[in-house]
């Protein structure tokens, strides 16, 4: 498939992905749009299905478990189908990008679509208990989520904004989840609050998620110690001498 200058790939038909559930996201706000999809697609052992080419491709490829993997990568198996982004599409490709995607999905037949990414912590309410917000357009009607629907005046920008409009445009129902996470590095502890939601509230299956519960588990002890050395740096400063070494 082919327009726009952006090619969908497939390495076997795509009547067999029809009634698939798709998960995807964009490198973002704690990579959670990149760790969740490729996590899941690792943890249930989906094939390499296909593959997204652009105009403007990443020149970028990374050796993973399974091989080698491209910039923009699908994975299909047990009725789920994951869209893997390692990178973000260039900004002039991301339209056509988003506007291809969603209407290959349509045309494949996707049940719906699973977006997911990340929500500043900025916003997180104190004392919140879910850890994560949602949305889902107007065509939705799978289950409901525990938490609140995002807050009004809050908002969604990038790739991941223009795919969920364009599923919409397409036909296919859409819901977004939104962890709260950290802005400016990898926030496995979100990414494993975003997967048990996905798993366990929309796709009802069993997904091993030790490792990323380890990941998850290492990043807060390793955050802990760099808050007790800014403390005690602090600390310091309040009760230094005039002393020097």
């Amino acid at each position: 498939m082919r327009t726009k200058g952006i090619s969908i790939v497939m390495r076997q038909s795509p009547e067999s992905l029809r009634g698939s559930v798709l998960v995807a996201g964009f490198p973002g706000f704690g990579r959670i749009g990149y760790v969740v999809p490729r996590y899941l697609a690792s943890a249930l052992s989906l094939s390499k299905v296909g593959y997204v080419l652009t105009p403007r491709l990443p020149s970028m490829i990374i050796m993973e478990d399974d091989g080698i993997g491209f910039p923009f990568e699908l994975y299909a198996g047990n009725g789920v189908l994951a869209l893997v982004n390692r990178a973000v599409p260039e900004p002039v490709d991301q339209n056509a990008y988003c506007s291809e995607v969603a209407l290959w999905a349509s045309q494949v037949g996707v049940k719906y679509a699973i977006l997911v990414g990340g929500l500043s912590r900025d916003y997180e309410p104190p004392e919140e208990k879910y850890g994560y917000r949602w949305l889902h357009n107007r065509l939705y009607e799978g289950p409901k989520l525990q938490a609140p629907l995002m807050e009004e005046g809050l908002g969604v920008v990038g790739p991941l904004a223009l795919l969920h409009i364009y599923l919409e445009h397409y036909g296919v129902p859409a819901v977004m989840v939104l962890p709260y996470s950290a802005v400016d590095t990898v926030d496995y502890d979100a990414a494993l609050v975003g997967m048990r939601v996905i798993v366990n509230e929309l796709l009802g299956i069993k997904v091993p998620m030790d490792e990323l519960e380890k990941l998850a588990e290492k990043q807060k002890e390793e955050l802990e110690k760099i808050s007790d050395i800014l403390s005690q740096e602090r600390e310091g400063k309040q009760g230094g001498t005039n002393i020097f070494m």
